[in-house]
């Protein structure tokens, strides 16, 4: 992460998806991580995320999935709170790559996608007062990078 950003050992991921699609395939291998700067109503949070599955078959299902779920599931309801959801426009890496705007209760959260062979890399950024799509993109950018160089050892 840049300067200024902390980890946040508080919030849990868990196994919730888009409108409750369902995955036809579980990652073999899930990390994700939470990261925070600033405080109050400028704190931005940054999400980054690794699902890895048994196969790249797999993954491309599970990244089918979840696109077509939103493409149909605009709005949910999810812990008392209305999310909405718009596609987002996202730089291309990987295999493919989708992105989705989440509104909710005056927050904004951009969340990019990246597959790329049998993993999905995902990175999301978001705050009251700011959701910095170039923050994101380079975050998934770099994610995307490390995963390919690793990869390749």
């Amino acid at each position: 992460m840049p300067a200024g950003w902390s980890t946040d050992s508080s919030t849990n991921t868990g196994d919730k998806t888009f409108c409750d699609y369902r995955q036809p395939h579980k990652p073999r291998i899930q990390v994700s991580r939470t990261f925070q700067k600033g405080g109050g109503f400028t704190a931005t949070v940054a999400t980054a995320g690794i699902r890895q599955y048994a196969s790249v078959s797999d993954a491309a299902e599970s990244f089918t999935a979840m696109a077509k779920a939103l493409e149909t599931c605009h709005q949910e309801t999810y812990q008392g709170s209305v999310l909405k959801y718009s596609p987002m426009s996202v730089d291309k890496l990987g295999d493919r790559s989708l992105g989705v705007r989440i509104d909710s209760d005056g927050t904004t959260l951009l969340q990019q996608f990246t597959l790329d062979g049998p993993t999905l890399i995902n990175v999301g950024t978001g705050g009251l007062t700011d959701a910095d799509a170039d923050t994101a993109t380079k975050l998934l950018r770099d994610q995307v990078d490390r995963y390919e160089a690793a990869a390749r050892k």
